[in-house]
This record gives C-alpha cells, structure tokens and sequence, in this order.
C-alpha cells in the first residue's frame, strides 16, 4: 500500500509526544495518551484497508484472504516483540512463568505491565488485529457481505463497546487510568478508524465529503476537548475522575475527531519538493518507518542510562542523550529484524491487493 506523507507525518509526532514525555521533556498533563489514541485510529484506518480489500477481491470471501491478513500482521509484529521480550527476560528474569501473560498480550488484565510498560498499547492493538478479521470474516460468510450490512455491523459494534463502557463505569465507578488500557473496552477507537476505512472503499462519495470538510473546524474542536481536559486535570485538585463522560465519551469523541481529520492528512498534505525541505521529508518518512522500534525501546533506552547517570547529569540531558541511542538502536533493529521480517513476509505473501481494485 502506497505510503501517505501526512501519515507519517502524524505517526512521527505522535510516537515523538509519548517518547518526549517518558524522556522528560515535558510534564503536566500527559498528552501521550492521546498521541496513543490517533496511533489507534491511524492503525485501524490502515489495517481495515488492507482487510477489506482482500476480503472483496472474490465474489465470496476466501479463508485464504483470512490467513494472509493474520500472517502478514503476525510478522509486522511478533518478531520485533518477542526478540525484545526475550532478551528483557534474559536480564530480569525474576517475572518467571507469567512472561507468559505477555507473550499472550494478556499482561494488561492478568499481571500487569510493569516489566514491559509500553506495552499496554499493544494488548489493545494484538486484540484488535486478531477479533476484528475474525469477526468480519465469520460476519461476511454466516450472514451478508453487502456492504449496508457491513456499515451497521461495525457501527453496532462500536456503540457497543461504548455501552459496555458507560456501563462498567457507571457501575463500578472506574478510575480514568484504570479504563486507558482495557482491552474490551478499548477496542472502539482503532474500529472507528476501521470504519473510516471502509467507507472509503464502498462509500466514496461519502468520504470525498469529509476530506472536504474545514479541517481547521476539526482540529479546533479537538484542540477544544484537549483544553476543556486540560483544565479539568490542572484545577488544583485532579478532576478527571469526577465526571462520567472523562471516562467514557471521551475517548470516543477525540477518536471520532481525529478519524474526521485523517482523510485530509492522508490525501491533501504533499511531500515538500523543495531541496532545503528533503531533510523533513526524509525524518518523517524515517519517522514512520521506525515508529514500533522505537516505541518499544525507547522507555527501556531512558531507563538504564538514568539507572547509571542518575545524579551525575541533568536529568534533561539523560533524556536528550537517550533521543540519539533511541534511533540509533531502533534504525539496526529495524535493518536486522524488522525490515528481514518483512521481506520475508512480502516474498511468502506479497500485498498485491491493488492490483485488485
């Protein structure tokens, strides 16, 4: 699949907010969550193309269409993760059986994510990539796969899981912190941008309409969602968990938003032609391409140089140095294993879909 400049765009400064704040660079509120949300939304968007696509390519949908999304997806993935997870447990191997959990990505319900932190995403987005093309495929042969029918069942869905939520809270009175890496629960918000995916390719027209709309008026809502959240969590005492849409709409409503906008990132932001500008589009498109790298390594990169020059630098200057190992690390990661894992996935199952079209 062609490659959107704005995309990565997006992707890099989102993964660059999560890492920046785990470095240090900023405090306060923490706006890497939400990075993590239009990480969610650009993920499904991409993943529901590329599902759907094979999926329509014969009259009837194919188990072969299903094993060839879950093999390519399982190499984009697990090789990178599971190299990482090991040898964290080769230097911390006190965690013993439950190592488990993570190689299950069930470490967000069963024993939490202290050994692996960032990883909490990954529960999420794993639990996505394997029940939605399940889901869909048993949808599309058992029931129709007409595509009204396909709009109502992933529409129904997300106002499910919204229930669901409203629900578990309402209840349970759910801290906010305590619902961000609920896999059930949490599912809506890369299935809004699966949703956003095939209303383009069955309902274009419809999706002409929202590139055309005012991206500024989006992006001032959802800048006004951020400051109305902002000031709810620095009143002097933190708010958050006072009100029942913080915990519920919210990430649904910034979900929403951001996935209103994409349209227009992805078809009207051009690549600069300009020499001087050559090196931006070169750090995005690098940015992209190494973004799961360095999401996984970078927290571990902070870690261990604050664990030997804690006291003996600035702590701004331990997260400034990590910044250049960060990449460093992810760009041999990415050359030795990532890019290998995905040459090999390419050559056994090439993504010839729009070919297709």
């Amino acid at each position: 699949m062609k490659r959107s400049f704005g995309i990565d765009i997006l992707r890099t400064v989102s993964i660059a907010m999560v890492i920046f704040r785990h470095f240090g660079f900023y405090s306060g509120f923490n706006w890497g969550y939400f990075a993590v949300e239009s990480l969610f939304i650009v993920s499904g968007y991409l993943i529901g193309q590329m599902l759907f696509h094979g999926y329509y390519a014969t009259p009837v949908v194919e188990p072969a269409a299903l094993k060839k999304f879950m093999f390519r997806r399982w190499l984009r993935v697990f090789p990178l993760y599971y190299f990482l997870l090991i040898v964290k447990f080769i230097l911390a191997p006190a965690i013993g059986i439950n190592i488990i959990y993570y190689f299950l990505f069930l470490q967000n319900h069963f024993y939490g994510v202290s050994f692996f932190p960032v990883t909490w995403t990954l529960g999420i987005e794993e639990w996505f990539y394997v029940l939605t093309p399940l889901i869909v495929y048993i949808f599309m042969r058992r029931v129709s796969a007409q595509p009204k029918h396909m709009l109502m069942l992933l529409a129904g869905i997300i106002l499910i899981i919204n229930l669901a939520r409203f629900g578990w809270v309402y209840y349970s009175d759910r801290p906010w912190g305590g619902l961000t890496g609920n896999i059930p629960l949490r599912l809506d918000s890369p299935l809004i941008g699966v949703l956003l995916a095939f209303i383009k390719i069955k309902y274009t027209g419809v999706f002409n309409k929202i590139h055309r709309l005012p991206v500024f008026l989006c992006g001032l809502a959802l800048m006004g969602v951020y400051i109305w959240i902002l000031h709810i969590v620095r009143t002097p005492v933190d708010r958050m968990n006072d009100f029942l849409w913080t915990r519920t709409l919210s990430f649904t409503i910034l979900a929403l938003l951001v996935a209103m906008m994409l349209p227009y990132i992805e078809k009207s932001i051009p690549e600069p032609k300009h020499r001087l500008l050559k090196f931006v589009s070169a750090f995005m498109k690098w940015g992209g391409k190494l973004s799961f790298a360095m999401y996984l390594t970078h927290s571990d990169v902070h870690l261990y140089l604050e664990k030997y020059l804690h006291g003996k630098i600035p702590d701004l200057a331990i997260g400034w140095l990590a910044v250049p190992i960060t990449i460093g690390l992810s760009l041999l990661l990415h050359h030795f294993i990532e890019k290998k894992a995905l040459d090999w996935r390419d050559k056994k199952q090439p993504d010839n879909w729009q070919s297709k079209i």
